[in-house]
């Protein structure tokens, strides 16, 4: 059945709540910054909801005392997502890593490092720029140090843990608070034949690693909780080790780089990709 899109600008400070307040009438809800400061709320519903939904926004805002915005909608375009994802999806070169797909049939070319990673139900398939800020990090860092014991939390997919394992043939832990995240991840280490040298496990945080220590940890998070966890990361980093942070534009990098600074990480490299920052900091 065909499905439709609203949409409309929004404040990030009600987002959450607007999407708590339809979240019985529409298929998919979600807000994404477009611009610095411009927020844009998306909501997928079957067309016969349409007056609902609308009807529920205007009371939202009503009762918020907010002005109503300028709300726009259109059906949402037929497509073989399956076939689209491949599509979109085509094998990536970052760093000293080649990253592909399962629809991907050529070999992997010489000299690069493969990345059996699908595009699934959890973060990491390389075509973010915070993924890619990690990776080229990662080959930075290779090229004048080795460690031995190294972290990937929030792993996602799993996909930075993996290319610590390739890189440094040394067990990798993998934390996320996710369940989902940990089981892609092991099946990932499965695929490309990792099981051997990667762990992965539910965490909030630092809060189950039971003072371990690592030499090198990567993070690509959000600012806000990477800010949050500075001082439990700190306390992980064994002193010298490294620390690589993603998942902040470009504008939030001070915030994140003094956070650490507080807990005694130094900033050694900041890359950039587009409006991403990638952070290579050290104890």
């Amino acid at each position: 059945m065909p499905l439709t899109q609203l949409e409309c600008s929004v404040d990030e400070a009600i987002a959450e709540e607007l999407s708590s307040f339809l979240e019985e009438e529409a298929l998919s809800l979600t807000w994404y910054e477009k611009k610095p400061e411009q927020w844009v709320f998306q909501a997928v519903y079957q067309p016969s909801s349409e007056e609902t939904l609308k009807k529920q926004m205007l009371r939202f805002f009503k009762e918020k005392d907010l002005p109503l915005p300028s709300i726009t909608s259109r059906p949402v375009p037929q497509e073989d997502w399956v076939a689209a994802v491949y599509r979109d999806s085509p094998p990536l070169t970052i760093g000293r890593f080649y990253i592909y797909g399962s629809h991907i049939q050529n070999d992997p070319p010489t000299g690069l490092i493969p990345l059996r990673v699908d595009a699934a139900t959890a973060f990491g398939s390389g075509q973010h720029e915070s993924t890619e800020g990690c990776l080229r990090a990662l080959t930075l860092l290779t090229e004048h140090q080795s460690f031995h014991h190294p972290l990937d939390m929030g792993c996602g997919s799993g996909i930075l843990a993996l290319a610590m394992a390739h890189l440094w043939k040394t067990p990798v832990l993998a934390c996320d608070n996710d369940p989902e995240c940990v089981r892609v991840t092991l099946e990932n280490a499965r695929l490309n034949h990792l099981e051997d040298f990667l762990t992965a496990q539910l965490s909030e945080g630092f809060t189950s690693l039971k003072g371990k220590t690592f030499d090198i940890i990567t993070a690509n998070i959000l600012a806000g909780p990477l800010c949050h966890m500075a001082g439990e990361a700190s306390k992980a980093l064994k002193p010298g080790g490294y620390i690589v942070l993603a998942g902040l534009l470009n504008r939030q990098a001070e915030d994140v780089i003094d956070a650490y600074r507080s807990a005694g990480i130094k900033l050694v490299d900041q890359l950039f990709i587009g409006d991403w920052s990638t952070l290579i900091m050290r104890k």
